[in-house]
């Protein structure tokens, strides 16, 4: 089941696209704002609780036997291979979108934005201490992917890329959430790092939702309407952290 909501997630942004043909910009920076307070807000209340709390942290990597300050360690990589991965997806993840017209394929981005989507789906497929954290991880990816595969469908077909082109790499795009869970899944020794590579989502969530956040007024003008998203978000996300 997780590997088809996994793909259904981008499958619902690919839907909206085509049935619906989104064109107002401000609508979908509205619906990554949600998506941003939402994941920002499992991050502190739950992901983050739940990664200083595991005890499944290794020797090898504990430092001075200290696992939380390991932790921390890794929260902080993540944060920063966001940010690398950022060069090549150009911020797609938070939103940002790049016409150029030219109808060709921005290999790079599409490079950059697999690898975000395959560290995401890893901590699926091992061994968390706690269903809950499972589940509101998930819950994370797949609020995080609609908005993200709207702006990406939407790009590549006003870019010039051929539709049928442009699905298949929305498909590409579909599966590497659910090939890094699989990938976990299977191989036994990574699934026992579960916690750790969560904490390296839980950097790429703070890096991505703090970007969203500080950029959801433009000019820093207060805007109603993301108010009502991120607020909207945020509240959500409280309720279903406490179920």
């Amino acid at each position: 089941m997780t590997y088809l909501l996994l793909f259904l997630s981008v499958a619902v942004g690919v839907a909206i696209v085509l049935l619906f043909k989104p064109q107002d910009k401000r609508k979908i920076k509205v619906l990554i704002s949600f998506a941003g307070a939402y994941i920002f807000t499992i991050t502190v209340l739950h992901l983050l609780p739940e990664a200083y709390s595991a005890t499944s942290v290794v020797d090898a990597i504990s430092v001075h036997g200290d696992p939380g300050f390991s932790i921390g360690l890794l929260v902080l990589a993540g944060f920063f291979v966001q940010l690398l991965l950022e060069f090549l997806s150009h911020g797609i993840e938070h939103g940002h979108a790049h016409h150029d017209h030219s109808g060709t394929v921005p290999f790079g981005m599409m490079f950059g934005l697999c690898v975000h989507a395959f560290i995401e789906g890893m901590p699926l497929g091992g061994h968390l201490n706690h269903e809950h954290s499972r589940q509101m991880l998930l819950a994370g990816i797949i609020i995080h992917n609609i908005p993200v595969s709207v702006v990406l469908l939407t790009m590549l077909l006003h870019n010039g890329v051929a539709q049928g082109k442009a699905l298949v790499l929305m498909l590409i795009f579909a599966l590497m959430s659910p090939l890094g869970a699989g990938l976990s899944d299977m191989a036994g020794n990574l699934a026992k790092y579960s916690h750790e590579l969560m904490a390296v989502v839980i950097g790429i969530f703070l890096h991505i939702s703090t970007t969203i956040l500080f950029e959801s007024s433009d000019e820093h003008r207060f805007n109603r309407l993301k108010m009502v998203a991120i607020v909207a978000g945020a509240g959500i996300a409280v309720v279903t952290s406490s179920l």
